[in-house]
């Protein structure tokens, strides 16, 4: 298990994570001919729509497409993203890896790809398919945090922080870039700097809950635990910012658990 599946509080499914980095198509040929342009009979006002319904309508809808156009570039890198926002991350992964034995050369297929595989605990996985999209996209702010996301997974930690300052360097003051590196230095067992980090994140205007919870979590792990509570409780029930916090004491309180976290004293 990882050490993000065991802290229930940090909602360490990273920022990243919530949005794919949107990327022009291109049309591409695969070895058997066929292109990346969808049939003329694609419906493509209801490609649009269903953009604008809840994530269960939107995987049924695109496993619908995908059945009908097995060779649709848009239909198979849709069904992937939708699965993996949906948590089908494994049948996500599938999906999109088939795709891109068609087309290898797709830029947002490759990032479906990529975040696909950091969701489904594949990061190493992700490393290749990510960088060959930053590489070729150098204004790509969001692929570089993702990959700040998959270097973490691995314990990659001052490699991640060089891409989110990448990240940064593009978009300054991203609320869910900073989040990420926030959680970076959590995972490293450096509380006080995350703490800052996620300070200056929780108080931009469009700041995602995630910020609050991780600058709950850095707290905590410094022993501040009422503090931590009132944060929480901001996102969550009072019972379960109660409960988290709990479960963060208690891990300050036996230093064997908070080694199997990867976290580091002293």
């Amino acid at each position: 298990m990882s050490a993000s599946s065991r802290l229930p509080a940090a909602l360490l499914a990273l920022s990243a994570l919530a949005a794919c980095a949107t990327t022009g198509q291109t049309a591409a040929t695969d070895p058997s001919g066929l292109t990346a342009t969808p049939p003329r009979s694609v419906d493509r006002q209801a490609r649009q729509r269903i953009a604008r319904e809840d994530m269960l309508s939107q995987m049924a809808f695109w496993a619908g497409e995908y059945q009908t156009f097995p060779n649709d570039l848009e239909a198979a890198q849709r069904f992937s993203e939708a699965l993996r926002k949906g948590g089908r991350v494994e049948r996500a992964v599938q999906i999109s890896g088939e795709a891109i034995a068609r087309f290898p050369d797709d830029q947002q297929l490759l990032t479906t790809y990529g975040l696909a595989q950091i969701s489904a605990g594949n990061p190493q996985a992700s490393l290749r398919p990510l960088a060959m999209v930053a590489a070729s996209q150098s204004d790509n702010w969001r692929v570089r945090s993702a990959l700040g996301v998959a270097l973490d997974q691995l314990g990659r930690f001052p490699e991640a922080r060089r891409a989110y300052q990448e990240a940064l360097a593009l978009e300054p003051d991203d609320p869910h870039i900073l989040v990420n590196m926030g959680v970076s230095h959590i995972l490293a067992g450096e509380p006080q700097e995350a703490e800052t980090i996620l300070r200056q994140a929780s108080t931009i205007a469009n700041a995602p809950p995630e910020a609050r919870q991780n600058l709950a979590v850095a707290i905590a792990l410094q022993g501040r635990f009422d503090e931590a509570e009132q944060i929480a409780r901001v996102d969550l029930p009072p019972a379960q910012a109660a409960a988290n916090v709990a479960y963060l004491r208690g891990l300050l309180s036996d230093p064997r658990r908070w080694d199997e976290l990867g976290g580091r004293r002293g």
